[in-house]
């Protein structure tokens, strides 16, 4: 898709966001790196496409996106700033998340250790299951989602609007065992042991609702032997 921004760059959008570059673009809306003059921080706007400005259904699934991420933000997951209206769309200001992308360090050929990518996967966990608690849509998982900041990791916010899937939970987590398995440092501590688990959890064919559950404690028991053999 050819790249047709809303602004001629740099451009001031709501008085205060400063917008720098494009990032990305879908059908409905154009994402930009921007600066939040008022804070003096480095930030992230999504616009609604202001041809769109007028379709309701385009503006209904905008706003009810923003408003369940604005549910979603906190913790690990890069938090919704502010929801506003300029120049005749709108906006939804939020978290720039620094750290390394992970689909970088696979392309680098880069590695973590197993201790690392463990976190990584129950986080990966606890989020799908809140989020199937909550009735919560989400995006596919890609590994471009997620940042590695050493030590710790942060998340792009995947909610969406919409209905959550029933099986959106095993695609999320089968795909991202199969990706992370390439980043586990097959030399550090109990690689072995979490491979297996994300080859059983990528593999599957008895998956049900409990499932993440399950494997969320097979991980809470390989977390202590990572903790035994650093102690």
């Amino acid at each position: 898709m050819s790249r047709s921004t809303a602004y001629s760059l740099p451009a001031l959008v709501g008085g205060q966001y400063v917008l720098s570059a494009v990032l990305s673009e879908t059908a409905d809306t154009i994402l930009y790196s921007a600066t939040q003059k008022d804070m003096r921080r480095e930030v992230v706007v999504e616009t609604l496409r202001p041809s769109l400005a007028d379709d309701p259904v385009r503006v209904h699934s905008f706003l009810e996106k923003a408003r369940v991420q604005a549910c979603m933000s906190g913790g690990v997951i890069a938090a919704t700033l502010e929801l506003f209206h300029a120049d005749g769309t709108w906006h939804l200001a939020k978290e720039r998340v620094e750290g390394v992308p992970l689909d970088s360090m696979v392309a680098e050929g880069k590695q973590l250790p197993a201790c690392d990518v463990c976190d990584l996967m129950q986080m990966l966990c606890h989020i799908c299951i809140g989020m199937d608690i909550e009735g919560i849509a989400a995006e596919p998982f890609h590994l471009h989602y997620l940042y590695y900041q050493n030590p710790g990791f942060r998340l792009r916010n995947p909610a969406l609007g919409g209905t959550r899937e029933r099986t959106s939970t095993r695609r999320v987590l089968t795909a991202a065992a199969a990706e992370l398995l390439e980043l586990v440092d097959l030399c550090s501590p109990h690689a072995t042991e979490l491979c297996d688990v994300l080859h059983r959890m990528q593999h599957s064919a008895n998956w049900t609702p409990l499932s993440p559950i399950y494997y969320d404690e097979e991980l809470v028991r390989l977390q202590h032997y990572f903790c035994d053999s650093q102690s």
